[in-house]
């Protein structure tokens, strides 16, 4: 597996964008971690600087203990929320870490470092709350992406979210995003996200990065679309 580097090809800065970029791997009320998340969330930070053009400056990077539930929100409604110009502004968001889905799967919840798995609703971020706040700063688009899964699996395949899951698995519902949003995920609602021991990092991580790289410039216009990174992910 090639090493990552975000150097290659450089692109135009764009002084409209915004990242807002979180990775946990140890959690305070769990000891499933979530391996490499904190490494991919640090190599993210090069890629939103480099490949999309956010400036550092632009750039907000949350880390391990410093990313509990009060830094995250913070974040949207302080960082976010100020610097955007209205139908101007692109917002990047990158969340590697845990997720998890409600007993009915209707609830998909990000786990902050101070988050519970045993009471989401008090403790972690839902989803759809989120999504909703980042599009109240009226931003031209909104790209997130999320190295994580619902259904109480982990990155380490010896390891559960929930005492009680196995052999049960969560099955997060479909849910509608806002229409400027486009959202790339690790996994479906009963899917587990998985690490790549080989390259040390989240395996959706490492080819996402990849393919900004450009490996995902499938047409050589040296152009990424969504689609494009997205066909590219999904077969590696």
């Amino acid at each position: 597996f090639k090493n990552l580097n975000p150097s290659l090809k450089p692109v135009k800065s764009n002084s409209n964008a915004l990242a807002l970029i979180i990775g946990i791997s140890d959690y305070e009320n769990t000891k499933a971690s979530a391996l490499y998340a904190d490494s991919d969330a640090k190599t993210f930070y090069d890629y939103a600087n480099l490949k999309l053009g956010v400036s550092s400056s632009n750039i907000k990077e949350l880390i391990g203990n410093n990313a509990e539930r009060l830094d995250i929100v913070k974040s949207v409604r302080n960082f976010l929320l100020k610097r955007t110009i209205t139908n101007k502004t692109d917002i990047y968001v990158f969340f590697a870490g845990h997720g998890l889905a409600t007993d009915d799967g209707k609830g998909m919840y990000l786990l902050p470092y101070d988050g519970d798995p045993d009471y989401l609703e008090d403790s972690a971020i839902k989803r759809k709350k989120l999504f909703a706040d980042i599009q109240a700063t009226k931003p031209r688009s909104v790209t997130v992406f999320l190295d994580t899964c619902y259904s109480g699996g982990t990155r380490n395949e010896e390891e559960t979210l929930v005492a009680s899951l196995r052999p049960i698995i969560l099955t997060a519902k479909q849910q509608s995003i806002p229409s400027n949003f486009t959202v790339l995920s690790a996994a479906k609602g009963n899917q587990t996200s998985q690490s790549l021991e080989e390259a040390k990092h989240g395996l959706f991580s490492y080819y996402m990065m990849l393919g900004m790289e450009g490996g995902a410039d499938l047409n050589a216009d040296k152009k990424i679309t969504a689609r494009e990174l997205h066909t590219f992910v999904l077969d590696k």
